[in-house]
C-alpha cells in the first residue's frame, strides 16, 4: 500500500516480501521438529496419547542436585564396586584351600544276629566317631590360582579408579558447561530481556512517528528478536547442562 501510493520504494516492499517468506520457511521447519520431537516423546513414554511438555521457558531447578559426594554413588562404580567384591571373594576362597581341612564323622546304628565275637546282639545300638585333618602338601597349582584371582582383583580395582577419574572429569566438564550457560541466561534476564523490549517499544514508536523509515524500523525488530531467541536458546543449553549433571550424582 505504501508503494502504490508513492511512500517508499521497490527495495522496501521487496525486503518485506523476503522477511516474509524466511519467518513462513521457518514456521513450517519449527513445526515439522515439533511433529518430529513429538513421536520420541511417545516412543520413550510408550504411550500413543497425544502430551506435550509443560510450556515453560525458565531453566530447571538446580538446588539438589549439586552434591558431588554423590557421584561416589553413580550406578556405574555400584557395578564395578560390586566386580571388586566378586574378585576379593574370589582371592578369599583359592586362599582357603590351602589352609588344612577338617573332618568329623558320627555314625550310629544297631545289630541284630551274631556278631564277630559270636555273642547274639539283639537290637543294641552302636556309635562311632571318626576325626580326619587333611592337609594339602603338593600345592603349586592352588597358589598359582591364587596369584591369578590376586590379579583379578587389582584389575577390578585399577578399573574403579580409572572410571571414577573419567566420570568425575566429565562432571567437571558438564559443571563448566552449566557455569557458562548460568551466566549467559541471568545476563539475558536481567539486563537483554529489558533491553530488547525497550528497543522494540522505542522502535514502534519511532516508526509510528515517521522518526525512522521501514528498514530502520526491520533492522531493529530484528535485533531485539535475536535477543529474544538467544535467550530461548541459553535457557534450553542451561536445561541440557542440568540434564547433564543429574546423570552423573542421580544414585537411584
Amino acid at each position: 500500500m505504501r508503494l502504490k501510493t508513492g511512500e517508499t520504494n521497490i527495495l522496501e516492499k521487496t525486503s518485506a516480501e523476503t522477511l516474509l517468506g524466511q519467518i513462513n520457511v521457518q514456521k513450517e521447519q519449527l513445526l515439522k521438529d515439533e511433529a518430529a520431537m513429538q513421536l520420541q516423546f511417545h516412543l520413550l513414554l510408550n504411550t500413543s496419547d497425544f502430551m506435550v511438555p509443560a510450556n515453560e521457558d525458565r531453566p530447571l531447578e538446580v538446588s539438589a542436585i549439586l552434591d558431588t559426594a554423590l557421584i561416589n554413588n553413580h550406578p556405574v562404580l555400584q557395578s564395578i564396586q560390586q566386580q571388586q567384591q566378586i574378585a576379593q571373594a574370589g582371592v578369599a576362597f583359592e586362599q582357603s584351600k590351602l589352609l588344612p581341612d577338617l573332618s568329623l564323622g558320627y555314625l550310629n546304628g544297631s545289630i541284630r544276629g551274631i556278631g564277630a565275637d559270636d555273642k547274639f546282639y539283639a537290637g543294641k545300638r552302636f556309635s562311632a566317631f571318626q576325626l580326619g585333618v587333611g592337609i594339602p602338601i603338593f600345592n603349586k597349582a592352588q597358589k598359582a590360582r591364587i596369584n591369578s584371582a590376586t590379579l583379578n582383583e587389582k584389575i577390578a580395582q585399577s578399573q574403579y579408579q580409572q572410571v571414577k577419574q573419567q566420570i568425575n572429569t566429565e562432571y567437571q566438564v558438564a559443571m563448566s558447561q552449566y557455569q557458562k550457560f548460568l551466566a549467559t541466561v541471568q545476563y539475558m534476564e536481567k539486563t537483554g530481556l529489558k533491553n530488547a523490549q525497550i528497543i522494540t517499544e522505542t522502535a514502534n514508536k519511532q516508526l509510528a512517528a515517521g522518526e525512522i523509515n521501514y528498514l530502520e524500523w526491520v533492522q531493529l525488530i530484528n535485533q531485539a528478536t535475536l535477543v529474544k531467541s538467544d535467550y530461548i536458546e541459553a535457557v534450553r543449553s542451561l536445561n541440557e547442562a542440568i540434564i547433564q549433571l543429574i546423570y552423573f550424582i542421580q544414585s537411584k
